[in-house]
């Protein structure tokens, strides 16, 4: 699976936010679309904060904030609530490290997973990105027309609710792009 075109549609579909914000299933979230679970976890990451590194207690200050925050907010509305902040190259660092771990998981996941056009793991990968692995291995319709190859019937089974609707078209077109890679 080619990590670059992945990363790009994370970051198209997740944004790139420098702070830390509460995503809409209600958790603290970094970078593109980067969960933070605990405060030893936030702690971990790289984070500044007016040019220097950011202690521990300020991450810690910050993650308290933002774990009582309401969610529903756009990203942006949670700016104020993080004096904390992390660069592009440690956003940059992170997602590659979130991708190459997550596409380790999902691959276990899947028992053919390796048998699947390039497209379909793409596509997948995104699911499982967006609604968790639990979420995904809920879709028994979908995951059953991939391991028959039937591309189209997997199309039709990837509508997701609650996402953007460009975003599913353009996950259903990523399997129906397999369709034309068969011989």
């Amino acid at each position: 699976m080619e990590t670059a075109p992945i990363l790009a549609r994370l970051e198209r579909y997740e944004g790139r936010v420098p702070h830390m914000y509460v995503c809409t299933g209600g958790r603290v979230t970094i970078g593109i679309g980067h969960a933070i679970a605990t405060p030893e976890d936030a702690a971990g990451l790289s984070w500044t904060i007016e040019g220097r590194a950011a202690r521990e207690a300020e991450i810690r200050a910050d993650y308290a904030r933002l774990s009582q925050a309401p969610k529903g907010l756009a990203a942006s509305g949670y700016a104020t609530l993080s004096r904390i902040r992390m660069t592009n190259a440690a956003i940059d660092e992170l997602a590659k490290g979130d991708v190459a771990r997550f596409a380790t998981e999902v691959a276990a996941s899947l028992p053919n997973w390796n048998k699947y056009p390039a497209c379909v793991q793409t596509a997948l990968f995104d699911m499982a990105f967006n609604l968790g692995i639990a979420g995904l291995m809920k879709f028994h319709r979908l995951l059953a027309a991939c391991d028959c190859g039937d591309w189209e019937a997997a199309a039709r089974q990837s509508h997701r609710v609650g996402i953007g609707e460009s975003r599913d078209l353009e996950t259903a077109s990523l399997f129906r792009k397999a369709l034309t890679k068969e011989t």
